[in-house]
Formats: C-alpha cells, sequence, structure tokens
C-alpha cells in the first residue's frame, strides 16, 4: 500500500509538473514518434518519424474520442492566431478541419487545435520539431490527420480524436504495411487532394462487435477490415483524373528517395464520374467517400477504396454474379476466416462477397443558390449512408454553407456562419446537369486481335483506371459484348502513372450478361468463341487482364490466352 501511494503520489506530481511545464514552454510544441513531448532536435526528429512505431503499424485500437487534459497541456496560441483563425470550422479543406474531438487548422505553417465544442481558444499543437514552421496543408477524417511539409511530404498523425499525449506520428508511408521509409509525397501539380479513414470502430471484443460498415452496389452491407482504410485521394490539375496514395501500397521507391521521378507512385487510380470524362474542380473525401464538383456547380458522390474496387485478393472475395440470399457478415474477423473452406467447422456461415461492379458515381442535386468550389464531405456514423456534404456559399447575402445528408434525394438547407467571408470565387451555378460542358474526350485507346480463326474480340477507349470493361466479340456474322470487371493486382514495386510502355496489371472476372445470352445461343459460331473464354454463360470467368500502350492480354482461369494489339 505504502508503494502504491508514493507511486499515486509521485505519478501526480509529474502530471501537474508536465503540464504546468507545457503551459510555459516554447511557442510551438513538439512532438516525436518515440518523445511525445517533441525533444528531439530537427535531423533527429525526421530521422526517428521514418522508424517503426506504433502510427499507422499497430493494430486500430479500440478506444473513445477524449479530448483528456489536451486543454490544460496544449498552451494558449498568441492574439495574432486567435485573430486570424475562425470561431469555428465548419468545413473540411486543405488547411482546415475537425473531428469529433478536435477543430484543426493552419496559420503561418503550424498546426493549432480548439475543442470541437467551441468552448476556449485556439491552442498550439504539438508537431515533430521536423516539421515545424514547414506545414502546408492538413487534412483529417476521424482518428487520423495527415499534413504536409518539407516538400509536400505526407506526415500522418495517429489518434487525432485523443487527447496529445497520446498522439503518435509518423512519415512512413507506403508497402508493406506502412514501413516504407520514404514515404510519399502530394505532388504540387495535384489541383487538390484530402485524406479518407475508414474506421472499422470497434465496439467490444468479446463478443467481437464493430460499427464500420461498407454497404456495396447489391445493398449488401460488409464489415470494415480490421486495420481500416486510409488513403489520401488526389485531383489532377485538369481535373479528370483521380489518384490514391496508400500506405499499403507502395509511396516511394525507398532505393531511390532523391530521384524527383519515384517520390511518389501514382499508379493506382479510381475512375472519375461519366467514365472519366469530367472534369473537376475541387474533391474531398471522408469514409472511403469522395465528393467533387465542376465549375458550372454539377456534383457528383462515391463509395469506393482499394478494398471496395475488387483489388484487395488477399483480404476479401468479390464477384459478378448474384448472391440470393447472402448476407455479410458481422464483423471482419468472422467474414475473413469464413472465406475459407478449410475452416467451415470453426466458421460455419459463408457470407456474401463483395459485389461487382463497385458503387456508381451518384449524382447530387444542385445547390439553390451561390456557391463556391470549396466543398467538404464528413462521417456522421459508421455506415456509409452517413456522410454529410457541405459546400460553401451565400443565400440572400448572407455567408455561410449549404448542407444536406448525402442521399441524392435530400434537400439542400443553408447554414449562415457569423464574420464568414468565401475562400473562393463564386462559382457559374447555372439551373440544370451542366456536367456535359466540362467533359474531356475519350481516350482514343483500342485494341483488337482474334480468338481463334473467324473469331474476333476487341475493345475501344479503353480508360487505363476503369472497372467495367465491355470487349466485343464477333463470329458467325454476329457480335455481343462480354463485360470485364477489372481492378489493378497489388505489387510491392514502384510503377509510372496512366497507360505506358510497363504493363498494367488487372484481376477480375469475365462475364456475359444475361441479356445477351439468347443472343449467343443462338449462333453456335458466336457460341462457340465466347465458350472458348467463358466456359459458363450463367457464371462469371475468372481472368487477368494486362495492358500497355502496345497491346492488351486476357488470360483465363482455364488458360486460354488472347492477345489484341493497340490499334490507335
Amino acid at each position: 500500500m505504502r508503494r502504491l501511494a508514493r507511486r499515486l503520489v509521485f505519478g501526480g506530481a509529474a502530471t501537474v509538473t508536465a503540464a504546468m511545464m507545457a503551459l510555459t514552454s516554447a511557442p510551438v510544441a513538439g512532438a516525436d514518434e518515440a518523445f511525445p513531448i517533441g525533444v528531439a532536435p530537427e535531423p533527429l526528429s525526421c530521422a526517428m518519424l521514418t522508424f517503426p512505431g506504433r502510427a499507422g503499424t499497430w493494430p486500430v485500437p479500440m478506444h473513445a474520442p477524449d479530448r483528456g487534459i489536451g486543454l490544460l497541456t496544449m498552451p494558449r496560441a498568441s492574439a495574432a492566431v486567435q485573430k486570424g483563425l475562425p470561431e469555428r470550422i465548419d468545413l473540411r479543406t486543405e488547411t482546415t478541419g475537425f473531428n469529433i474531438s478536435w477543430q484543426y487548422a493552419l496559420f503561418h505553417r503550424n498546426l493549432y487545435v480548439k475543442s470541437s465544442k467551441g468552448d476556449g481558444d485556439w491552442r498550439i499543437a504539438p508537431v515533430p520539431q521536423c516539421i515545424r514552421d514547414r506545414i502546408t496543408g492538413l487534412s483529417v477524417d476521424g482518428s487520423r490527420l495527415v499534413v504536409l511539409a518539407r516538400g509536400n511530404r505526407v506526415f500522418t498523425l495517429e489518434s487525432a480524436d485523443l487527447t496529445p499525449e497520446l498522439w503518435w506520428w509518423t512519415s512512413r508511408f507506403g508497402s508493406p504495411i506502412w514501413l516504407d521509409p520514404a514515404g510519399t509525397r502530394v505532388r504540387p501539380s495535384m489541383r487538390a487532394w484530402s485524406l479518407s479513414w475508414l474506421d472499422p470502430m470497434y465496439t467490444s471484443l468479446i463478443p467481437f462487435r464493430q460499427k464500420g460498415f461498407w454497404t456495396d452496389s447489391a445493398g449488401l452491407q460488409h464489415p470494415v477490415g480490421g486495420a481500416g482504410v486510409t488513403t489520401v485521394f488526389t485531383l489532377s490539375q485538369r481535373g479528370d483524373r483521380i489518384y490514391l496514395l496508400d500506405p499499403w501500397l507502395p509511396g516511394a521507391d525507398p532505393l531511390k528517395p532523391s530521384d524527383k521521378r519515384f517520390n511518389a507512385d501514382y499508379s493506382y487510380e479510381m475512375q472519375g464520374p461519366l467514365d472519366g470524362r469530367f472534369q473537376a474542380v475541387n474533391l474531398s473525401s471522408a469514409g472511403s467517400t469522395t465528393f467533387v464538383i465542376n465549375k458550372y456547380g454539377d456534383m457528383f458522390t462515391r463509395l469506393w477504396d482499394f478494398d471496395i474496387s475488387g483489388a484487395d485478393t488477399l483480404f476479401f472475395s468479390y464477384t459478378p454474379d448474384p448472391q440470393t440470399g447472402a448476407t455479410g457478415g458481422p464483423n471482419n474477423f468472422e467474414a475473413f476466416f469464413s472465406q475459407y473452406p478449410a475452416l467451415r467447422g470453426f466458421f460455419p456461415t459463408q457470407f456474401a462477397k463483395f459485389t461487382l461492379p463497385t458503387p456508381a458515381w451518384l449524382p447530387q442535386p444542385k445547390v439553390p443558390g451561390e456557391i463556391t468550389s470549396t466543398i467538404s464531405v464528413h462521417q456522421t456514423g459508421g455506415r456509409s449512408a452517413q456522410r454529410e456534404l457541405r459546400v460553401e456559399g451565400r443565400k440572400d447575402g448572407v455567408t455561410g454553407y449549404w448542407h444536406k445528408k448525402i442521399d441524392p434525394k435530400a434537400s439542400w438547407s443553408f447554414s449562415a456562419v457569423k464574420d464568414a467571408k468565401l475562400t473562393a470565387s463564386v462559382l457559374d451555378n447555372r439551373s440544370g446537369d451542366t456536367s456535359a460542358l466540362t467533359m474531356v474526350g475519350p481516350s482514343g485507346v483500342d485494341y483488337a486481335g482474334r480468338i481463334e480463326p473467324g473469331a474476333t474480340i476487341g475493345t475501344t477507349d479503353f480508360d487505363h483506371a476503369t472497372e467495367t470493361q465491355r470487349l466485343k466479340v464477333c463470329a458467325g456474322g454476329a457480335c455481343v459484348n462480354v463485360t470485364a470487371y477489372i481492378a489493378p493486382t497489388p505489387r510491392p514495386g514502384w510503377q509510372p502513372a496512366g497507360l505506358t510502355s510497363t504493363t498494367r496489371l488487372y484481376q477480375g472476372f469475365l462475364k456475359v450478361e444475361p441479356a445477351d445470352r439468347a443472343a449467343v445461343n443462338a449462333n453456335p459460331k458466336l457460341r462457340a468463341a465466347i465458350t472458348s473464354l467463358i466456359p459458363k454463360l450463367d457464371r462469371s470467368e475468372p481472368i487477368i487482364l494486362t495492358a500497355s500502350t502496345e497491346k492488351m492480354t486476357v488470360f483465363t482461369l482455364d488458360k486460354k490466352l488472347v492477345t489484341m494489339p493497340r490499334q490507335r
């Protein structure tokens, strides 16, 4: 008991002393991977942030958001900061953000924090000495925050919804599992970028329960994977390409960290609206939901990430075939292990696979008033439908933001913001669907080849980021389209962006759509050609597809290889 009493006394004294030191410390606090109070000098701080540690690599913690004693340990910001930052953050931008515990903002390249309850002043956030006075951008979603510093390098803060004494930073980013010390960068040429963090939201371990779920295109609910989904989405300068930077996928090339060609991997993409031809002027992402807008106020949203796309076959299963009566797993533990027939004795229920194609882009109704390109999406719960959209704008001369649930049927409402000023120019928000006015041209990439004598196969306007590609098969004087449902194959190494001479590898399925099966069966030669690729017309056929600037190939599970040289 005496030892316990001494520990309590000394522990309490240490806590009070630490709090007093923090309140009277230097103008900007610090936090390094090994030392949350930030005592490492800049060169050592930068080195430490590349070492393996808790941030990014530990299993997702089961915790409730908690500000703890953060308001006691973070010094108040100067009067200039209090005056320069807004009283409240309502929009997630590249300099502001919020979660259930904290509001975040940048001011003169440093990070400041305020309670999400709105009480109190802006505080000096503890950041690594490595990035002090160097932060040029931020994005926060739930318990994770990303800042850009030192040449737009990505630095990640874990547990951003907890008291700052529990924060952990890292500059590691990329395969394997967050451990690439070379990290990654958001290229200056990107028009916009945003962090998305989808949390499994564990509520208990025994029994194992969670609140984070995806909804696939068939309406089936699937539990979010065990480590969650972290993605930095970036929008190209022209606004028609959306790249994803994923800490589980290649970031930079660790063997060539100083070579600008290898300082980030932009080979993974999400195809944009209207078959990738929509030109957006801004992007916002949260909870694996991306929100885009063009210069005429046309808006689209989509639920999509690497796991949903059909690419992550290490942890998930996918199918374009009907799954009558199937349901998603109650948690990611059971959903994962039930995939394996050898474990049926322990996990007897076979849960639904992810349905392909993935959820499509959904057009959102236009805002009935003045708006800017400053848009924001944030999570209001663990389900895919629990997202809110916000658009900066004005109503009757009053500045604020328009907001609605993500459901396209929901209507827009307006909230005024005291003393707010528009952060971007007012858009030409003309009525009606004007998305076609900003569409880029088709890719112009065509491939064609032969399945066998007298039977041809080909495709037109191939987009390397597509997930559904029609292949036209002709034989016996008739033609029919078969659908390729494809996703990029995960790989360990760096690859150039776009369609190049470097072969892009896809995995997926080939399928004859139900509406076309009668036409196939009516023509023996056409049926023979197609069944050489898809033996059972009522089921999909697993394939490996490759594409480059020279050719496309399709290799089936039954070892049928078709080569299609590029035509234009």
